[in-house]
């Protein structure tokens, strides 16, 4: 009940990318996934299914969380059975619960988490049957090894441990027994009979656009059915024996080898630090002197799965390794067993068994408090919110949208379990494969929407953000940019027809994206990258982007005359960024093929033009203060943080005041005016003061339009060292080349509001 408490508090709670995707729509429909096909595990995930709470994608996560911990269940039985106290077996089985192979199973739609439930149920059953002798082990044994051959290709790899329990108890296995045993584990190899059966059945659900598009079996094209299938027996063989999975085990050179040697000891150090694997060889030892055969039976699972997982390329390696690892747990069983026993013997003074038993306890919190950081999965909703991006992008109809497997299957767990936008075509073809180039000519030809999903940055590691988005290529649609620009030529073959902003205007510390359109007007055979520069009017760099025109997988020299083209940036921005203009460039470099660098010397550069950024304007004034000042500006009002109460604001010593002066320029101005913000004592002195140009020089006076109510922030800094008591504000403008200041009738400044400084 622990370990599924913590899985279910640490469980991702929507649809995941890549594998777990997939297995979370496939179960829903009952599709056909990649090798082996898991009949076993898809029925038994439909079953999670009809759960009446959480989505279906929680639902299959539900599913993997329940197998790890009733795994964990069946790895405390199996200690029990070896050692004799119930401490070392308990703490044995907590650290093993709280290992990054067994935990990071039970929080994601994997086939992992039963996977290890068979195995170490097989296991378990193994050592009843050597030790016990009762036939109905030996056959609820054959039934499991059945069911898990049905599952993952890593459970074959027990076989050796299986033909060790047979040889050792071969005077005991009568002729009728194994023909009963093999009779018992052939039955659930019929499960594999839903594969041909359920992925004809999707196959015949044929849409001959999409047949005509890429000329495969549309189920396959889809992801109904894994494209790795062939609908054949030589198909079907080669998904269940997982024989077109077989490149993973490829070792290249001795480099290669030693590669994997280092990520196995790394993997196996963090399952278990170093206090664990002492204790694991320590107890090896002990549990071949105890229990010699059990020991062999043992060894045999470790080795086997062992060996193969440490061949095997993937980011799941370290689930490739549970049954390793778990042989492991049992093995530091045996060591905090003996442990206890010499703490016990010896006798030490103020060292009781009570102790020891809470000092080793600290060896799976520790290990919880460690890997907690990095598997809590709780609020893991990027794969829900790259495809949402996506989504929401008002992709036109029947496009074929080519996706990364990460990005695509948690697209089409919206289309097939949530019916969104069940009209795309989301199929999965690398940009550097040939079938990209192939699929791309068809859908040209077929006057068919092409899309084609990339991540920026690319990397996942790569630092800030990450966002995902669909780039055309090219767009079906004459675009109708908002801020258009005729005859705008970046390079001579490539004009910029205008660009949009979302949102219009974009808002500091928010997300913002830039999208520039494109048309070719020649082929273009150098390679183009390209540059966004954002600078205020001051000057001030505030940011720079790098990417390439349209997509880095439809470079410029692939681009035919008339084709249209967009190119999205997509950031945040920055948070600190005052509100006001900002310059826009567009820059275009040769890009070298050879050396992947930009000729940055060399710059084609295009000024978009002047963005408004943030909230220059306001219908909105909590504190209306009409005023005139001079003959062309009127004050209309102000708003402070704090609050102010009756034209009173109250603050404390050291503290800001946040103040929103509102202006209207009511006819058109030459000067640039600096408005200043005074904090003066009852004689009348300046203590403090905020003087700056409108929107910190961002938003100068004479780019005001006439009748347009301007929102100027400043923020007065209360000295730390200012007497308490009652102060004033005062506000004014002028021009910083005379210092001549704007009348207020008489006055040449307008008394804002008192502040009492507490």
């Amino acid at each position: 009940m622990a370990a599924l408490a913590l899985y279910l508090l640490t469980i991702s709670p929507t649809v995941l990318d890549g594998d777990s995707g997939e297995y979370q729509y496939m179960a829903y429909i009952l599709g056909v996934p990649h090798s082996t096909g898991y009949p076993l595990y898809i029925l038994l995930g439909k079953l999670f299914t009809f759960l009446p709470f959480g989505d279906v994608a929680y639902r299959i996560n539900l599913f993997s969380a329940i197998f790890a911990a009733l795994a964990v269940t069946v790895v405390y039985w199996t200690a029990r059975r070896l050692v004799p106290r119930r401490i070392p077996a308990l703490i044995a089985t907590l650290i093993f619960a709280v290992t990054p192979s067994v935990w990071g199973s039970a929080v994601q739609a994997e086939t992992y988490a039963l996977h290890l439930f068979l195995g170490v149920l097989t296991i378990l059953l193994m050592l009843r049957w050597h030790q016990e002798g009762q036939a109905r082990d030996f056959y609820w044994f054959a039934f499991v090894c059945g069911l898990g051959l049905t599952h993952h290709v890593m459970y074959r790899f027990i076989a050796p441990a299986a033909a060790l329990l047979l040889w050792f108890n071969r005077a005991r296995l009568t002729r009728a027994m194994l023909a009963r045993g093999v009779l018992l584990g052939l039955v659930p190899l019929l499960l594999y009979a839903y594969i041909p059966i359920r992925a004809n059945q999707l196959i015949a659900q044929q849409d001959p656009a999409n047949k005509a598009l890429y000329g495969r079996e549309d189920a396959m094209v889809k992801g109904t059915v894994t494209a790795f299938y062939n609908n054949s027996p030589e198909g079907f063989f080669k998904l269940v024996t997982g024989l077109d999975n077989i490149y993973k085990m490829d070792v290249k050179s001795p480099l290669d080898s030693a590669n994997r040697l280092e990520l196995s000891a790394t993997l196996l150090l963090q399952q278990f630090g170093w206090a664990g694997l002492g204790l694991a060889m320590a107890g090896a030892w002990l549990a071949f002197r105890r229990e010699r055969q059990a020991f062999w039976l043992l060894f045999a699972a470790a080795a086997g799965t062992g060996l193969v997982a440490f061949y095997l390329r993937g980011t799941s390696t370290v689930f490739y390794f549970s049954m390793t690892y778990f042989v492991l747990a049992l093995w530091i069983a045996f060591g905090l067993d003996a442990l206890m026993q010499w703490a016990v013997r010896a006798r030490v003074p103020f060292v009781s068994l009570r102790v020891v038993t809470l000092v080793l306890l600290l060896l799976p919190l520790s290990a919880l408090i460690a890997n907690f950081p990095r598997l809590d999965k709780s609020n893991n909703y990027a794969p829900r919110d790259y495809a949402q991006a996506i989504l929401r992008e008002n992709l036109p109809p029947n496009a074929v949208v080519v996706a990364p497997w990460e990005v695509s299957q948690p697209l089409r767990y919206f289309q097939f379990v949530e019916n969104q936008r069940p009209d795309l075509l989301v199929t999965n073809v690398s940009p550097i494969w040939p079938q990209f180039q192939k699929l791309l000519a068809s859908a040209r030809e077929l006057r068919r929407p092409f899309y084609n999903v990339e991540f920026n940055p690319e990397l996942p590691t790569a630092p800030g953000p990450r966002f995902a988005q669909a780039i055309p290529l090219p767009l079906m649609q004459e675009p109708q940019p908002r801020y258009t620009m005729p005859d705008a030529r970046i390079v001579d073959g490539a004009q910029v027809i205008g660009y949009d902003l979302d949102p219009d205007p974009p808002q500091p510390g928010t997300l913002a994206r830039v999208l520039i359109y494109y048309r070719a007007l020649d082929r273009m055979y150098p390679m183009y990258s390209s540059a966004l520069t954002i600078n205020d009017i001051t000057g001030k760099l505030w940011s720079d982007y790098y990417g390439f025109p349209g997509s880095q997988y439809q470079p410029t020299y692939r681009w035919q005359a008339g084709d249209v083209y967009r190119e999205q940036w997509q950031f945040i921005w920055p948070a600190d960024a005052p509100s006001g203009l900002y310059n826009f460039d567009l820059s275009w470099y040769v890009y070298d093929l050879d050396t992947r660098k930009s000729d940055f010397d060399h710059e084609n550069k295009l000024a978009l033009g002047v963005i408004r950024v943030g909230n220059l304007t306001t219908n909105t004034i909590g504190n209306p203060k009409l005023a005139q000042a001079g003959q062309a500006i009127s004050f209309l009002g102000w708003d402070s943080a704090p609050a102010s109460n009756s034209d009173t604001i109250t603050a404390a010593r050291g503290s800001q005041i946040a103040l929103d002066l509102y202006w209207r320029s009511d006819r058109e101005l030459r000067g640039q005016y600096t408005v200043f913000v005074h904090l003066v004592d009852t004689n009348g002195r300046v203590i403090a003061d905020a003087d700056s140009p409108p929107s910190s020089g961002l938003f100068p006076t004479d780019r005001w339009t006439v009748g347009e109510v301007v929102r100027d922030r400043h923020t007065l800094q209360v000295p730390s060292d200012l007497a308490p008591g009652d102060y004033a504000i005062e506000i004014g403008m002028y021009l910083p080349s005379t210092g001549k200041r704007l009348l207020f009738g008489n006055a040449d400044n307008l008394a804002l509001a008192k502040l009492q400084v507490r």
